[in-house]
């Protein structure tokens, strides 16, 4: 699909639900040649994400911040937040929209998904490389009955997560790569008896300079992040059913006594008297 095949406004709205902030699944390829097409003082009840083809403009933030945008930008409108967005008038607009209700944005916030710490991003996404994808979904819509719009909301999140992936990073400390793989291979260790000097050799390291880099990155010792990580796994598997003793000899510790010490010195409570906690908010819930 080539920009020129691109109506003027190729969109739809559906609704999942009666409620249009929370269940609006809606998308489309829009162009705005002119200064009208700008939008001042615009707020909206759900969260819809801009992919700009073509063109430029500037986003103004509710606190008087202008931020320039184009080609290839990741811009966000957030749920009731004041802004406006204004066209470079030259006829060049292209966008892409997705809009997702409230709670889809909230959901994938909460789990890390969606960069939205600026309403405009930098990506390394190629707008020509998605734009097929934009338009099967925008059709795919068009055409979809109400029992399948479930099944399109996922793959709009998909292409959400997707373009929030693409998402610069801002330049950071070089070593933080390092004591990423560093984090990396720890996770990976199910042995409370994992070597912390195994991962410095890896890492080409002393174990010294390792382990002091780690925490001035991570503001935590290599062990503590380790045992941090060994009570995650430890958690989940208790949720899962298995008994203390099954996750206590799983993850390395000789016996239950010395797993219970540091399950309980970890997370406050016991692991026993933690499942059952987490049992009864589990029954709480509506």
């Amino acid at each position: 699909m080539n920009y020129e095949e691109i109506k003027e406004n190729d969109v739809v709205y559906r609704c999942i639900g009666d409620n249009f902030d929370q269940g609006i699944l809606s998308c489309g390829f829009m162009r705005k040649r002119t200064a009208e097409r700008s939008q001042y003082d615009f707020k909206i009840g759900y969260y819809s994400c801009v992919l700009i083809l073509q063109g430029s403009g500037r986003y103004l933030s509710e606190d008087g911040t202008v931020t320039p945008m184009q080609a290839g930008d990741l811009v966000q409108r957030f749920p009731e937040r004041l802004h406006s967005t204004e066209i470079e008038p030259d006829g060049t607009w292209i966008e892409f929209y997705i809009s997702v209700g409230h709670p889809v944005y909230d959901y994938l916030t909460s789990l890390g998904l969606l960069r939205t710490d600026k309403e405009v991003q930098v990506t390394t996404q190629h707008p020509g490389d998605v734009v097929q994808d934009f338009a099967g979904l925008l059709n795919s819509l068009k055409e979809a009955t109400e029992a399948s719009l479930p099944y399109l909301l996922m793959r709009a999140q998909e292409l959400l997560i997707r373009l929030h992936g693409s998402v610069q990073s801002p330049p950071s400390d070089p070593h933080e790569a390092i004591i990423a793989k560093a984090c990396q291979l720890i996770s990976g260790s199910n042995d409370i008896h994992f070597e912390m000097k195994e991962a410095a050799a890896v890492l080409n390291m002393g174990y010294e300079n390792f382990r002091k880099l780690f925490k001035r990155i991570t503001g935590i010792s290599p062990q503590r992040y380790h045992t941090g990580q060994l009570m995650k796994q430890a958690k989940m598997m208790l949720l899962s059913g298995l008994t203390i003793k099954h996750v206590a000899l799983s993850l390395g510790y000789g016996d239950i006594y010395s797993f219970t010490k540091q399950f309980t010195k970890s997370e406050g409570m016991p692991p026993g008297r933690y499942v059952r906690s987490r049992q009864r908010d589990n029954t709480k819930r509506p």
